[in-house]
């Protein structure tokens, strides 16, 4: 008979039908189950990561929304500022502050 060599880190069984001999090799199935193990692991802890970063995207962008509309408000206030001086200045020089409309005379 064709007998195989026994080896220390595989296990062989009987002969189950006459033509059906089963070996398993320990080593490999221990190696394919922590290679399994790693790309579980991996893929878990790169989802987290992702929940993560999504997590701290939005939170960034809430951010950027309340100080974009602390800055627009503070325009419009500095703009109502110098609207009012403008026509404070208008006003009492009864002149009109645009040099493109100075060579303009005014009818009355």
């Amino acid at each position: 008979m064709n007998e195989k060599p026994k080896t220390a880190r595989s296990y062989r069984t009987n002969v189950i039908d006459d033509n059906l001999v089963l070996s398993f090799n320990f080593k490999f199935l221990v190696n394919i189950l922590l290679i399994g193990g790693t790309i579980v692991y991996g893929w878990f802890s790169l989802q987290e990561r992702i929940k993560n970063l999504e997590h701290e995207m939005v939170a960034a962008n809430q951010e950027i929304r309340s100080l974009f509309d602390k800055h627009k408000l503070e325009e419009t206030k500095s703009r109502e500022q110098l609207e009012e001086k403008l026509s404070f200045y208008e006003k009492e020089l009864q002149i009109n502050l645009n040099p493109m409309s100075w060579g303009k005379r005014k009818k009355k």
